[in-house]
């Protein structure tokens, strides 16, 4: 199959027969392939060229073969599927090619013999392209900040910047949650498609099974049965089925949990002071958070169990977002954040306590402070622990600062029991028991 022609397009074919046996490749495909394996890889298994590959590969080119119809894979999902080069449009560096994949069935007009041919398309520069555009669109969002950020150092910034902070949090959250989202949702789509099809087939053999064993005898039914088997790829379909179905119910069960979560969590957005759950809070609030942030275990007490508490709710569930959202993203590997809540006669006591990286000594005093932040510019507004330290303030209570640098972070929570006469907004002087940066208990 050498034609000129394929040899002269700017995408790369490959075609495998129904052995998975390598039967052509155009220029394209063969300039990217590592120089000690181009002279004799027509006529090999595919897995004996591209080993890391064929676990992916012969899985999507089974379903090619089995359904006749394409597959596809977007470099979003799977960005580097066969180990090519690429260079860059502008710098002309070169790098690891981003590549869009489909596979598609096709007959030989000459044998007649069914192959799979890949098509591998290069967009790499498409990929730097979107990837450059999101990275402005973050140094917009920074560079808008920080102007922000001056403006609204003024006598009644503060107000304003708790709903500035509140939106950004809760952005970070959707950000993680739809990403979460997308992916099972991704490939239930993907594997319901599939599973239906597979279905087909089954029904189809078994309503073949049955009408022989009506009407033939014994050698003869057997004979068919096993024809109806071969044709209809039964044990393909029985090897396949059973793990896109589990992938299935997996995917749809984090959905519903993410989903369900989100909005009870969001039920209440009305600035107001109620009883708030604090138990089913805390699980919640430590469930969207670990959806984002992967990497801590978490864990959560709360003593009594279902304790609920008089207070603003919405400004406390966004006091303790942010604090547990700073421990979070404090352990970059392996480590513990835990949120304990515990009442004690008329106070409540809320412990956060993470693993993390810790503070520098010299920073800890400043740590409640707007705008003050420890992160590289951009990155971070400073607000989270202030909007916390405001909303904690609200409620005539207090918070407690210790760390280690290398060891992590003890924050404690302190908060009056307070009445609905009590919880009216007084003068700056008397609505505080103040911020503090003691030492709660050592890490």
């Amino acid at each position: 199959m050498d034609n000129p022609l394929l040899n002269k397009l700017p995408i790369g074919i490959c075609l495998v027969n129904q052995d998975y046996i390598i039967t052509h490749l155009n220029a394209f495909f063969l300039d990217r392939m590592a120089s000690e394996l181009r002279d004799d890889a027509i006529g090999k298994p595919i897995g004996d060229v591209f080993p890391e590959q064929i676990k992916f590969l012969k899985r999507r080119i089974k379903s090619v073969f089995v359904l006749k119809h394409p597959s596809f894979s977007y470099w979003e999902q799977r960005p580097h599927i066969f180990p090519f080069k690429s260079s860059r449009p502008i710098t002309g560096e070169e790098t690891q090619m981003v590549q869009n994949m489909e596979i598609v069935p096709h007959k030989d007009p000459d044998t007649g013999q069914l192959c799979a041919c890949i098509l591998i398309q290069d967009v790499t520069a498409q990929a730097s392209y979107f990837k450059a555009q999101a990275q402005l669109a973050e140094e917009l969002k920074a560079e808008h900040e920080a102007q922000r950020k001056l403006i609204r150092k003024l006598d009644r910034a503060q107000a304003q910047l708790i709903q500035a902070e509140k939106m950004a949090s809760t952005g970070q959250l959707a950000a993680g949650i739809a990403h979460e989202i997308n992916n099972p949702m991704g490939f239930i789509t993907a594997n319901l498609n599939t599973l239906e099809q597979y279905a087909k087939h089954l029904l189809d053999a078994c309503q073949a099974s049955r009408d022989l064993v009506e009407i033939h005898s014994d050698t003869e039914l057997q004979q068919q049965f096993n024809q109806i088997i071969q044709s209809n790829h039964v044990d393909l379909v029985s090897e396949d089925i059973a793990p896109l179905i589990e992938e299935s119910k997996d995917g749809l069960k984090r959905v519903r949990e993410i989903v369900s979560t989100l909005r009870s969590f969001a039920e209440d957005t009305q600035t107001g002071w109620g009883l708030l759950n604090l138990d089913e809070t805390a699980n919640q609030l430590v469930q969207l958070i670990g959806v984002q942030y992967k990497a801590p275990t978490y864990k959560v007490q709360c003593e009594p169990p279902n304790l609920k508490w008089y207070c603003e709710s919405a400004s406390l569930k966004q006091a303790l977002t942010n604090v547990l959202m700073n421990a979070a993203q404090s352990i970059t590997d392996k480590g513990l954040v835990m949120l304990s809540i515990q009442q004690r006669g008329a106070m409540l006591h809320i412990k956060i306590l993470d693993t993390g990286c810790g503070i520098n000594e010299k920073h800890l005093g400043r740590i409640f402070e707007p705008f003050f932040t420890t992160r590289p510019e951009g990155q971070g507004q400073g607000l989270g622990l202030s909007v916390a330290y405001t909303a904690i303030e609200n409620h005539k209570g207090k918070m407690v600062a210790n760390s280690k640098p290398g060891k992590g972070t003890v924050i404690e929570i302190l908060l009056p029991a307070l009445s609905e006469k009590q919880a009216e907004p007084q003068d700056d002087e008397n609505s505080s028991l103040a911020a503090s940066t003691q030492q709660p208990e050592s890490l």
